[in-house]
C-alpha cells in the first residue's frame, strides 16, 4: 500500500510539472502574441493620426490658396508634426491654376504618412477673357478675308480661312468658364436700386444719356433722327433681348460701361459704336455695328451660352469671348486691343469658387 501510494504521489508531482510546464510555455506565448498586438495596435493608431493629420495639412493648404496664398507654416496636431509645401504646377490653361500639394505629418514614434494632391483653383477673377483677342469655350470659324492680330484660345475646332497673326491654344476645356448667374449677379448690383424702366424703346434723339437702367424684358435703342448721339453713364441691364440699330444712323459710345443682357443682343449697321466698354449676353450676339475706334479703345463682347456673330465696318479694337465666329468686311481687322485698355472694364470675381481635387494619393 506504501508503493502504491507513494506511487501515486509521483505521478501527481508529474502530471503537476507537466501542467506548469505547458502553462508557462502557453503563458509565455500568450504575452508575446499580447505584447505583439499592442506594438501592432499602437502603430495603427499612430498610422491613422498621421493620416488624419496629413489629411488637416491638404485642408490647410486649400483654405491659404483660397485667400491667395501659399505659405502653409510647420505646425502640430495631436503630437504629430505637419510639413506641408505648395507647389504651382505650370499648365497652358490660362483660366486656373493647378498646385501640388504635399502634406507630411510625423507621429510621436517616429512614423509618419505623407499624402500628395493636385488640386485646381480659380483664378480669382475672369480678367483671363481680356487676354486673348478671342477666347471661346467651343470653335472659332474665321471667314475669307478675316484678319485676326493676337492669341486666341479655343475648346473645339478652329477653322481658319482668314489671317490669323497670333498664337493659337487648342484646351481640352476652359475650367473656369463663367456662369450666367455670377454675371448677373455681379451686374445686378448696379441697377438692383432702379426703378424698372417702364418703355421698351429708347430714342436717342430724346435720349443722348442712356444708364444706369434696368429694363425687366425687351428693349430697342434706336434713333428716330440721323446723325444723333448717345452716351452710356451707368450699366444698362435687360432681362429680355436687346436690339441696337435703325431705322436712323447714329453713334453709341460706351463711355467705359457695361451692357449686360439676360437674352440676346443684335447690332445692327445704323448704330455706330464709339469707346471702350463691356457689351456681355447670357445668349447669341449678332455684332455688326460702324467701328468709331482706335487702339487705345478696347471693346470686350461675350456671350457667356451662345455664340459671337462678328460682322463690324471698321477696325475693332478688343477682345471676344463665346461660341465665336469671325467675318471681318473687306480692309477690316479684329485686333486685341493691348492689356492697358481693358483696364478700366470691370469683370465680376470668381472668388466664391470651390477648388477641384484633382489627384489624392496617400503613402
Amino acid at each position: 500500500m506504501d508503493n502504491i501510494a507513494r506511487n501515486k504521489k509521483g505521478h501527481v508531482l508529474l502530471l503537476a510539472l507537466v501542467i506548469m510546464t505547458v502553462g508557462a510555455i502557453i503563458i509565455g506565448a500568450l504575452f508575446l502574441y499580447l505584447n505583439t498586438s499592442l506594438l501592432a495596435s499602437s502603430k495603427s493608431q499612430e498610422r491613422a493620426l498621421t493620416y488624419y493629420a496629413a489629411d488637416s495639412g491638404i485642408e490647410y493648404a486649400l483654405f491659404q490658396l483660397q485667400n491667395e496664398s501659399e505659405d502653409v507654416p510647420l505646425y502640430d496636431i495631436n503630437n504629430n508634426t505637419v510639413n506641408v509645401t505648395i507647389t504651382e504646377v505650370v499648365q497652358d490653361d490660362p483660366s486656373c491654376s493647378v498646385y501640388e500639394i504635399t502634406s507630411t505629418a510625423i507621429g510621436y514614434s517616429g512614423g509618419s504618412t505623407t499624402i500628395e494632391s493636385y488640386v485646381n483653383v480659380p483664378s480669382v477673377d475672369f480678367g483671363f477673357l481680356l487676354d486673348s483677342v478671342i477666347t471661346s469655350n467651343a470653335d472659332v470659324t474665321i471667314q475669307p478675308g478675316g484678319e485676326v492680330t493676337g492669341d486666341i484660345i479655343y475648346t473645339g475646332t478652329l477653322d481658319n480661312n482668314g489671317t490669323i497673326d497670333g498664337n493659337t491654344t487648342a484646351l481640352e476645356e476652359i475650367k473656369n468658364w463663367p456662369t450666367a448667374e455670377e454675371f448677373s449677379s455681379f451686374y445686378w448690383e448696379d441697377v438692383k436700386d432702379l426703378e424698372p424702366f417702364a418703355d421698351s424703346i429708347i430714342d436717342v434723339a430724346d435720349t443722348p444719356s442712356i444708364g444706369p437702367l434696368y429694363r425687366p424684358g425687351d428693349l430697342d435703342i434706336k434713333s428716330t433722327v440721323s446723325l444723333a448721339n448717345a452716351t452710356l453713364n451707368g450699366t444698362v441691364y435687360v432681362t429680355g433681348d436687346l436690339l441696337i440699330g435703325g431705322p436712323k444712323d447714329f453713334t453709341l459710345n460706351l463711355n467705359g460701361q457695361t451692357i449686360f443682357v439676360e437674352g440676346s443682343i443684335t447690332f445692327g449697321g445704323a448704330c455706330t459704336l464709339a469707346g471702350s466698354g463691356c457689351i456681355i449676353a447670357v445668349g447669341d450676339i449678332y455684332f455688326a455695328p460702324n467701328m468709331d475706334s482706335n487702339p487705345d479703345d478696347f471693346v470686350f463682347v461675350m456671350s457667356i451660352d451662345g455664340t459671337v456673330q462678328l460682322q463690324p465696318s471698321g477696325d475693332f479694337y478688343g477682345a471676344l469671348a463665346g461660341d465665336v465666329e469671325v467675318t471681318i468686311q473687306p480692309n477690316c481687322t479684329l485686333e486685341w486691343g493691348g492689356a492697358g485698355g481693358a483696364d478700366d472694364l470691370t469683370l465680376p470675381a470668381a472668388g466664391e469658387r470651390e477648388p477641384e481635387i484633382l489627384a489624392y494619393k496617400i503613402k
